[in-house]
């Protein structure tokens, strides 16, 4: 089981040392802007320095504003320039994984997700492209309320290296269907877990058994699926609980 946790490009230079004596591996945060500015020697040479350190890492590409199923094709173009952009420095990271944000959202979309699937479709066939055959691109659930955008886009893309990510505290503020409605149908497209907590109202990114989330059930599921490597990766949002959440996550896989 690999334990990672979430940091910003600009902040895993001055925080490698401490990722090295913490056993963690780092999924490095690529902003919108960042992605337009990066020096592609500066990528290289943090990816050496990684691998110096022996810290693993996977990128989380950029999200914000963007749409990979959008109808507008113009959305759908910046977007894929954005996916592109994160995925080139991700393989000069040399990252086991890169993150996406799928988008779908049944308000915006006014719950139609075939318009949300043809969309997707031309972008996630572009992203593995760019992606190649060493990376694999791995899609995280934010505001579905059930994982049928996820079952049509692998099913569609069967024998791609697409995976899924599941998020708990994003789960836990928009599902409407229980946990195993997700993990049984999903489970062998599992790649990466983004484990924190929240009290169903915001996303508070709390360290695990701080909420409301059903981590029980989650073990039950998780040790169901024992031979896969799975990456586990918290995101604390502010300081003081990075310890707390490494330590109750490294608990939560004994």
């Amino acid at each position: 089981m690999l334990v990672f946790i979430n940091v910003p490009y600009r902040m895993v230079d001055d925080n490698m040392g401490r990722a090295a004596s913490l056993s963690v591996g780092v999924e490095i945060y690529l902003d919108n802007h960042l992605v337009e500015d990066m020096d592609r020697s500066h990528v290289k040479e943090l990816g050496r320095k990684l691998r110096g350190h022996g810290i693993p890492c996977t990128v989380h590409a950029p999200f914000m504003d963007l749409s990979p199923g959008a109808f507008d094709r113009t959305i759908r173009r910046i977007t894929q320039d954005k996916l592109k952009k994160a995925v080139e420095a991700a393989n000069l990271l040399d990252a086991k994984t890169c993150i996406c944000h799928p988008g779908y959202d049944k308000w915006r979309f006014d719950g139609n997700e075939q318009l949300w699937l043809e969309g997707s479709i031309e972008t996630w066939e572009k992203v593995l492209g760019d992606a190649g055959d060493n990376l694999p691109i791995v899609v995280e659930n934010i505001f579905e309320e059930t994982p049928s955008t996820f079952i049509a886009l692998f099913d569609y893309f069967k024998n791609k290296n697409l995976w899924y990510c599941f998020d708990a505290g994003h789960f836990n503020l928009f599902s409407i269907v229980p946990l195993d409605a997700w993990l049984t149908p999903l489970r062998h497209r599992v790649r990466e877990m983004h484990l924190h907590d929240n009290h169903g109202k915001s996303d508070e990114h709390l360290p695990i058994g701080s909420g409301t989330f059903p981590f029980r059930e989650l073990k039950r599921l998780v040790n169901q699926m024992q031979g896969q490597e799975i990456i586990f990766t918290i995101e604390p949002h502010i300081e003081a609980v990075v310890i707390e959440s490494i330590k109750r996550l490294k608990e939560f896989l004994t």
